[in-house]
């Protein structure tokens, strides 16, 4: 009997559960009323602005996603729609499924190893999480807005030190340390159409490229505009609903999004998007229902600039995606 269906289904299962606790801890104390006053008072010039500022977002991830891969800046349209579908798989599968998707979508664009863009989105993820850390501490040490904002900061720290060990570790070959990752590698990868061995031969091989050049002027510089864009997007957001906050709070939202972001829940971060915004706001005392409203419309804008991007050709590349890795 196989029982990999079932571990999927649990899996699925435990992200709608994840969204369904988050939901109910958002809408407690959100009533119907409210919440359709918060969206009568929302403004579409400033909705656009948000729209726009997550397309720039998602092209500039395109770009320090190709930049750290080495690849030249003809394969930029390629890196553009692996990202974009990554990020419409996101919003529309559980559990995180969009990194599943724009690392396979790469590999099947450019023909190339499946260990060249499974190692370059490492790193690529790697420096969002140190964005996330850096951004967080500047809010906690110097614009101190929060107890829970601080708990956050010491969690995000810590996770982000692991992930940076383990990827140095692995590229270095370092004893029990490379095999404790690749043990865990082959058992996130089970599935995937790949052959074990050879696969993690050339990821370490991918790793030790990456590690002595992904961190360049030009990623930092890319890594600091895409900060930008996100901040833009937020901080049109809010301006949507006529909220007038001091500059950080912005940022303080994004922080919190982005870390809620991470749980592997219902598509499109249903409910933890919702208590993100909730808990973030919360310190700039607006209210439950306004902060719901900010959530709801982050997401579907973000949907809607997903869809206009990815075009009619998302369904068949998911199909073919999927379809490709059920036959593994």
């Amino acid at each position: 009997m196989n029982r990999r269906p079932w571990k999927n289904r649990w899996l699925v299962v435990a992200g709608f559960l994840l969204s369904a606790i988050f939901l109910w801890l958002a809408f407690r104390r959100v009533s119907a009323q409210t919440l359709a006053t918060a969206f009568s008072n929302i403004r579409p010039f400033y909705v656009l602005v948000c729209a726009g500022s997550l397309l720039a977002g998602v092209l500039l991830r395109a770009l320090r996603w190709r930049v750290v891969s080495g690849q030249p800046p003809a394969q930029q349209r390629e890196f553009a729609r692996a990202t974009n579908l990554g990020v419409l798989a996101n919003l529309i599968f559980p559990a995180r499924a969009g990194e599943f998707v724009r690392v396979m979508t790469l590999g099947r664009r450019l023909r190339v190893p499946l260990a060249m863009p499974v190692a370059s989105a490492s790193f690529d993820r790697l420096i969002d999480v140190i964005v996330l850390v850096a951004s967080a501490s500047v809010l906690y040490y110097i614009l101190p807005v929060s107890e829970a904002l601080g708990r956050l900061l010491q969690s995000l720290l810590a996770v982000g030190c692991v992930i940076a060990i383990a990827l140095v570790l692995y590229a270095r070959s370092a004893g029990v340390g490379a095999e404790f990752i690749s043990r865990i590698t082959v058992w996130l990868l089970r599935r995937w159409p790949l052959d074990p061995e050879t696969f993690l031969s050339e990821l370490r091989r991918e790793f030790r490229r990456l590690v002595h050049g992904w961190l360049s002027v030009e990623v930092v510089l890319v890594a600091m505009l895409v900060l930008c864009a996100d901040y833009g997007a937020v901080a049109a957001l809010l301006r949507a609903f006529d909220l007038s906050l001091p500059l950080e709070a912005p940022l303080a939202l994004w922080v919190f999004l982005a870390a809620g972001s991470a749980l592997p829940s219902a598509p499109g971060y249903v409910g933890v998007y919702q208590v993100a915004a909730v808990w973030a706001l919360s310190s700039y005392s607006v209210s439950a229902p306004v902060a719901v409203a900010v959530a709801t419309v982050l997401q579907v804008a973000t949907l809607a600039v997903a869809l206009l991007m990815a075009g009619p050709s998302a369904f068949s590349i998911f199909k073919q995606t999927f379809s490709g890795r059920r036959m593994a």
